[in-house]
């Protein structure tokens, strides 16, 4: 029990910042009770920097709510960024930027200690460019102020923000998934064209231009692609002509990792929060972890102040 004792603090020494090394006692002769109560006591109240990641928004509708299926395009996000930075899918199926901009100021109210989020995409105007009958559509102008403005406070906490134009639609399977959901109540009635989002893409493209945010034109890359229906599900079962397939979805995570070392944002060039399995002795775990710090202590502080990597320490956000 002394050993397991012993070990134990060892270990937890390599996390307590507010102690010198040379004045961590190494024996503990408390009984159990007494022991605990001086672990609680003495145990950081949060833990060190270096094992803070950065941290990713999405913001959008379904397409981005839908990220996080198994081959979804936000989910090969949050794989890449593994154990580097965290993703939060803030995406909100049906939403127009209407709606969205009531959420965007909680959404993206200051983070706490004034830290930038190292990333941010913004992915709206799927359900914005619906025909004017149906409840989610949002008139062109009205589009671009509402996602000029998400923009905006986006950009106020985020270091890169990513703009995003709306798929297109393929309009056969649109028809044929009404009548799938409604029988004979379907109208027969395309409520989504490509045509429109396009427009609505071309709004979205000026707003990022205006802002200095990256553009992902998702529409475009799209129509380049003489198969492009089957991204949005044309030919399957469950496909409805505008939500993105499993092909979809890849598709749309190949462009958006290939945009993002041209941005600064390669993962190599972030250091990992804690050190691989590999790297940590066995026996001695507490040393080892203490000599990884040490070795990336200095990556780390370049990391955070390119790339936003959160070590605890505040810095300016841009514009601030």
């Amino acid at each position: 029990q002394k050993h397991e004792r012993d070990r134990i603090g060892r270990f937890r020494a390599c996390f307590d910042t507010s102690t010198p090394p040379s004045t961590r006692p190494r024996e503990n002769s408390c009984t159990p009770s007494t022991q605990l109560q001086e672990s609680k006591a003495t145990m950081p109240t949060a833990l060190p920097g270096v094992l803070a990641r950065s941290t990713i928004v999405l913001f959008g509708d379904s397409l981005t709510q839908r990220g996080f299926e198994p081959e979804g395009w936000a989910a090969a996000l949050a794989h890449y960024y593994g154990r580097r930075a965290d993703v939060y899918n803030r995406g909100y199926g049906g939403y127009n930027t209407r709606w969205a901009r009531e959420l965007a100021p909680a959404l993206f109210a200051r983070p706490p200690q004034g830290q930038a989020h190292l990333l941010a995409t913004v992915w709206f105007g799927a359900n914005d460019a619906c025909i004017s009958t149906e409840r989610a559509h949002v008139p062109l102008l009205e589009f671009e102020a509402n996602l000029e403005t998400i923009v905006q406070q986006a950009r106020q906490v985020a270091r890169v923000v990513v703009v995003m134009t709306p798929p297109p639609v393929h309009g056969p399977s649109r028809l044929a998934y009404q009548k799938r959901k409604y029988g004979a109540r379907a109208t027969g009635v395309e409520e989504r064209s490509t045509e429109v989002a396009g427009r609505y893409g071309d709004v979205a493209a000026r707003v990022a231009g205006r802002h200095g945010c990256a553009l992902l034109d998702v529409h475009q890359l799209m129509l380049r692609e003489a198969d492009w229906p089957r991204y949005v599900g044309a030919g399957t079962e469950d496909g409805d002509g505008l939500h993105l397939s499993g092909a979809g979805q890849r598709f749309v995570a190949e462009k958006l990792l290939a945009l993002l070392p041209t941005l600064g944002l390669d993962r190599d060039a972030l250091a990992y929060d804690a050190p691989w399995g590999f790297e940590v002795d066995a026996n001695e775990p507490a040393a080892s972890l203490r000599a990884h710090f040490a070795r990336h202590r200095g990556a780390l502080q370049a990391n955070s102040g390119v790339l936003g990597v959160d070590r605890g320490e505040s810095r300016p956000l841009p514009g601030a």
